[in-house]
């Protein structure tokens, strides 16, 4: 058998006619995206804020170009530390006046640039030397240099930048901590706990049996813990010479820092904790501690993990004086540290109904703070958005109260001159960044709260991000892009009239053929029984309109509203692959609002999915925007999930492709990782699978929501894309066995050593899957760039 098996095994790679299987290769017409650009063009990296001098003359920024290389299967860290969501970044910086543009990287990745308060020098992070190290550039002199040897500890997400003193004498950063933790590079650390190269995991009474043989009895906690837990350093940016001022073994471990106006103390935010095992909701405690060290002093337990801005909410350092605001169990309070020790908490607004946990700003003045209110959690994923805003006065009068239209907008965000101010041009005015249900655009209104009326100073179906002023409130700068136009930066003055765009990051995109976007409504039944409204928004190629009936390609992602891609340039990329590449070469991109019930009850996720997709399709098709004839569709993991499910309820798609998906919501859920970490039991019971409790307590919804179970039912050809260093790979060999048994029309395409998200893989592979997805749809749907070609096969 071992004979056998070796001469099996590298069969395929042998016989090219079998490794390339189902691609013959296409012509592209002219201005369609070329693969590698599609997968190699620069950008803003995934959570890299801009840094505006304190002069407001210049912006730093970093910017992406994806390495050929890849990501490291699906390791969130490179062996040496350095996040992958930095890796092929390097920092720019531009005069706002004159454009001119000097690039500043000493070498391998730089990113998280902060300006001194002198506007001289840039402190920023680089792997230049090996692990991340703290680094400087001296504008005037044009140099970098390393200001101490000693590793960093950055993390995935914005917030862990590093924090000029007031005098720009000393740097606070997160430092790699001693021990077990001290890398959050996942491959190296086990080898270090376990020479033997075994691990063991103990459950019930044998894990009381031999505590002291047992690796953490919470996995998910040294998870965190390996890519969090940090010691908070101070450097002395003349000497290097470092001091600990959060210890890693603190009470309140250091996560990630945020220092007082005066610079006497520092508000420290630990990493996260899990609730339970079988839960993906989270929390983190905060505390303060004086800018000399010591132990943190507590102010708020179990602050719950928001979906976003991890590190960057929770609280807000008043803009002159050493207080601050906080939520505490919904509610918000004014915590005075002026004196040199931690006053009694004053609530704020105390009439004001449960605040948003997003929500944390003080006026331009510093006499009042600004919470959200009003709350409701639409998707039911814990994360609830405000319906209007109350302006606390600090010394405890009423506040006022501004009240959003709910028919109209949805909420998005304040606009900020930093990360605690308002940003308030007329001094009294509050900007809020919403959305317009009906057409999905984006607008920036105006309040008078004095009134309360609103007046909308600029509206699009654009996508604008990272909003910067660095402390002006004269102008605005921000990330904006829009179906037609890539993402770069741009400057928008007060009245936000006439946005200047200031960079140009990937010029090759000029030449890239874009269509347009249209947006309906549908009425749908939603998981509770209710009839609801729904949106839908079609990408059309270049020159295409509605009647042409083109041949459609559906992307989705269940539980999530991919209508807002549409105001992103091409497209976005709601499954990794650009939807740039589907419209530039002919086919309609159908984009579906897909709600589902909250992901911490108990549901029937295929269900819902199939009673909220199907009537948007069909809709597409009677406006003429698609041919139903020729519809297939596609989806990345939890929309790799729902592709596979759909085709079991029904034969309306004439392909398919399920990328990274699970299809087994029973077998995956026992998977453990080779710690014990036990993923899919906590994504099953309390996160997007749905399914409410372990599978002995309703065995037969396990089973109804898995495709796997219900694989003779799937007629459609699937071409299912996966990578074999993604934790789910299991599922695609077995949903293939499955459908190859049954002779079902399918393909497998396994991709060595890559990892869950397309866009992070090899180069040559990344272009790769999206050539073939392409060539599977134009045998299934018809080319429909190629005159006279028959339509589906």
């Amino acid at each position: 058998m071992r004979a056998i098996a070796a001469n099996l095994l590298p069969f395929a790679l042998l016989c090219p006619a079998l490794a390339g299987a189902g691609q013959p290769g296409s012509r592209d017409p002219t201005g369609a995206v070329p693969y590698d650009l599609a997968f190699g063009m620069a950008s803003f990296p995934f959570e890299a804020p801009f840094a505006v001098s304190p002069d407001g003359s210049a912006v730093a920024y970093a910017v992406e170009v994806p390495p050929e290389q890849g990501s490291v299967g699906d390791d969130r860290y490179r062996p040496n530390g350095t996040p992958t969501t930095a890796a092929g970044s390097t920092i720019r910086i531009t005069d706002l006046t004159s454009k001119e543009t000097v690039r500043v990287c000493p070498g391998g990745a730089c990113w998280r640039p902060v300006w001194s308060p002198d506007g001289r020098s840039l402190a920023f992070f680089s792997d230049a030397g090996g692990p991340p190290q703290l680094w400087v550039h001296d504008l005037d002199a044009g140099a970098s240099r390393p200001v101490s040897e000693e590793p960093l500890k950055p993390k995935l997400w914005t917030g862990d930048e590093p924090i000029w003193s007031p005098d720009g004498a000393t740097l606070y950063a997160g430092f790699a901590p001693e021990g077990e933790f001290r890398s959050p590079a996942r491959t190296e650390t086990i080898r270090e706990a376990h020479p033997a190269g075994v691990v063991v995991v103990l459950s019930g009474s044998e894990a009381a049996a031999f505590p002291e043989a047992a690796p953490p009895s919470a996995p998910l906690q040294a998870h965190f813990d390996r890519e969090h837990l940090v010691a908070v350093k101070a450097v002395d940016v003349r000497t290097g010479a470092t001091r600990v001022a959060v210890a890693q073994d603190a009470a309140i471990p250091g996560g990630t820092i945020r220092q007082s106006p005066t610079g006497k103390w520092l508000g420290v935010l630990s990493g996260f904790r899990p609730v339970d095992p079988a839960s993906q909701e989270t929390v983190m405690d905060f505390g303060v501690v004086p800018v000399e060290g010591g132990e943190p002093i507590p102010v708020a337990k179990d602050v719950r993990l928001t979906a976003g801005r991890y590190f960057t909410a929770t609280y807000a350092w008043h803009p002159t004086e050493d207080r601050l605001i906080y939520l505490d169990d919904g509610r918000m309070f004014l915590l005075d540290l002026t004196s040199g020790t931690p006053s009694a908490p004053t609530p704020l607004a105390p009439g004001a109904s449960e605040a948003a946990p997003t929500v944390f700003a003080f006026t331009r003045d510093g006499r009042a703070a600004v919470l959200g209110i009003d709350l409701f959690d639409d998707q039911g994923y814990g994360d609830p958005r405000p319906r209007g805003l109350a302006i606390a006065p600090l010394d405890g009068g009423p506040p006022q109260t501004i009240l959003f239209d709910d028919e109209r907008w949805v909420w998005d965000r304040l606009l900020l001159a930093d990360d605690r101010t308002l940003w308030q041009p007329d001094d009294s005015s509050v900007s809020v960044l919403l959305t317009e249900r009906s057409t999905g655009e984006k607008a920036v209104v105006r309040y008078d709260p004095a009134t309360g009326a609103e007046t909308v100073l600029w509206k699009a179906r654009a996508r604008i991000d990272r909003l910067a002023s660095g402390g002006r409130h004269d102008f605005l700068l921000a990330q904006y892009e829009d179906l037609n136009t890539p993402p770069n930066l741009y400057r928008f003055d007060a009245d936000f009239a006439a946005p200047e765009r200031i960079t140009q990051l990937e010029p090759r995109l000029e030449s890239v053929s874009t269509g347009a976007a249209e947006t309906f409504e549908t009425l749908v039944p939603l998981h509770d029984g209710v009839l609801g409204p729904v949106k839908t928004s079609v990408l059309l190629p270049a020159g295409a309109q509605r009647g042409d009936r083109l041949p459609g390609i559906v992307v989705f992602y269940p539980g999530s509203d991919t209508t807002r891609y549409a105001s992103r340039f091409g497209g976005g990329d709601v499954v990794t692959v650009p939807n740039l590449v589907f419209t530039s070469r002919g086919f309609a991109v159908v984009l579906v609002q897909l709600t589902l019930g909250p992901n911490r009850e108990a549901g029937n996720p295929v269900r819902e999915m199939v009673d909220v997709l199907l009537p948007q399709v069909y809709r597409a098709a009677e406006l003429g925007y698609v041919d139903p004839e020729r519809l297939g569709i596609i989806g990345q993991s939890y929309g790799g999930y729902g592709a596979g499910s759909i085709l079991t309820r029904t034969n309306l798609f004439r392909a398919a492709v399920p990328i990274s998906g699970i299809f087994d919501l029973f077998g995956s859920y026992g998977h453990v990782d080779v710690d014990g970490g036990g993923f899919f039991l906590a994504w099953s019971e309390g996160g997007q699978g749905r399914m409410g409790d372990h599978p002995w307590s309703d065995v037969r919804r396990y089973l109804d929501n898995s495709a796997y179970y219900h694989a003779d039912k799937i007629r459609t050809p699937v071409l299912i894309v996966h990578g074999t260093a993604d934790r789910a790979y299991h599922d695609a060999g077995k949903l293939f066995t499955a459908l190859r048994r049954l002779g079902r029309p399918a393909q497998l395409a396994s991709y060595v050593d890559q990892g869950h998200v397309i866009s992070t893989w090899r180069r040559e592979a990344a272009t790769d899957a999206a050539r073939r997805i392409v060539d599977f749809f134009r045998r299934h749907l018809g080319d429909p760039t190629a005159e006279g070609r028959p339509g589906p096969s």
